[in-house]
């Protein structure tokens, strides 16, 4: 990884080529759909460097729009959330969701006609999955993602999200890095249930229309056997993954890494089952807030929240809260931007390295001007769900186990 193929990669405000491809071209997770209630206050909205505000009126509708007030520039986050406007407390200029000026007390009988020349930096909003999605761009948005999680019921769904101080791609290469499961998240395994994190995987890449397939292929712990964890990158900043599986054979999670600025983003971290009912996640989550899971402090000053005094009791990284705290630490200590031409890369980063190339090969396609698919229908048209299962040695992983999107549970 050279330093340009870096800055191209992970700088993703302005004009930067990253934040022109995600910016134009695909709908973005800001928030969970839970999170922003029905005449609520505003909520900040920080994404690829632009600052919004996303509300929900009185009736349902959400809107989303610069955070400052045309006039003045004041914060519309203190607006007053009145039907389904909003109003600045400044002046009392008034606003919709559509992004008109509706009112300019001030001006009096002329209030009418002024609003109307007046233009808000208005945004498109929508609602799908348990999320909140935010489309940037100029043009023409579109379809919401055809993710597999997007039909399925509340029950059967999850999410969190939380803000970690560092570089978009730094959180998502986690996602593809099965080896850590070995060591990062060891404290976490089921005992005897999880046989299959004894031995390091070796890696397989199969690449789609959507992004990569990834196998990890480790020993099953017993004689003759083999296990095959296979996960989905869709690109640009999907990771599915298999989860809890095959302890719970339709379980699966999906990592989503959303650019907040160069040197921050929001990860979204969230089980699904097709099957409409989610198995008891508390164990892993218990007494933490679902909208900022991260809550707390975490400097280099504290060591990123790492429990000392833990580890001498037998936990193994210092990070009790949450498994995403042990990634948030390890993350966060690589610098804002960690500069991958300083890496030593060893065989079991393949999927990061494969991943890394399919994002600049995009770059290239758009610095060309052939545009990327910004509907994911490469995915849509083939995509395959996240998989873990025990095989018989010398099988090959592409022959079972896997389901394709829309198959039957």
């Amino acid at each position: 990884m050279t330093p340009k193929d870096n800055e191209r990669l992970t700088r993703v405000t302005g004009d930067a080529p990253m934040a022109r491809m995600l910016r134009e071209n695909y709908w973005i997770p800001f928030a969970r759909s839970e999170s922003l209630a029905a005449a609520a206050p505003p909520q900040r909205v920080r994404l690829l460097g632009h600052d919004l505000v996303a509300w929900r009126a009185e009736d349902g509708t959400l809107g989303l729009m610069d955070e400052h007030c045309p006039h003045r520039r004041a914060s519309m986050a203190l607006a007053r959330v009145e039907g389904c406007k909003l109003r600045c407390i400044y002046h009392g200029w008034q606003m919709d969701e559509a992004g008109r000026v509706t009112e300019v007390p001030s001006e009096g009988e002329r209030s009418a006609l002024f609003a109307s020349r007046v233009k808000v930096d208005r945004r498109l909003v929508r609602e799908g999955g348990g999320l909140l999605w935010a489309f940037l761009g100029q043009d023409e948005p579109p379809e919401l993602p055809p993710l597999p999680f997007m039909d399925v019921s509340a029950e059967g769904r999850w999410w969190s999200r939380m803000t970690v101080k560092c570089n978009w791609l730094q959180g998502f290469e986690g996602a593809l890095d099965s080896v850590h499961l070995n060591w990062l998240h060891q404290g976490w395994a089921e005992p005897g249930k999880e046989k299959f994190l004894l031995d390091a995987p070796s890696y397989e890449i199969g690449e789609t229309p959507y992004g990569l397939r990834t196998a990890a292929i480790r020993s099953a712990g017993e004689p003759g056997k083999v296990h095959f964890r296979v996960a989905e990158f869709v690109a640009p900043f999907y990771a599915f993954s298999a989860s809890r599986q095959p302890v719970i054979p339709t379980d699966c999670s999906c990592f989503i890494s959303v650019p907040i600025d160069d040197e921050t983003h929001m990860l979204f971290f969230g089980f699904w089952d097709g099957t409409g009912k989610l198995s008891d996640i508390s164990r892993f989550f218990s007494g933490l807030d679902p909208d900022d899971l991260l809550k707390g402090d975490y400097t280099r000053d504290n060591n990123w929240g790492q429990d000392r005094e833990a580890m001498a009791k037998g936990h193994f990284s210092g990070f009790t809260a949450s498994v995403l705290h042990e990634d948030l630490g390890v993350q966060a200590s690589m610098g804002p931007i960690v500069d991958r031409s300083l890496e030593t890369l060893c065989g079991t980063d393949l999927a990061v390295v494969r991943m890394r190339a399919y994002l600049l090969d995009m770059l290239a396609h758009q610095d060309a001007g052939d545009g990327v698919d910004g509907a994911l229908d490469g995915y849509r048209t083939s995509g395959f769900l996240p998989f873990s299962y025990v095989a018989p040695e010398g099988a090959d992983w592409r022959d079972g186990g896997q389901r394709m999107l829309g198959a039957e549970v």
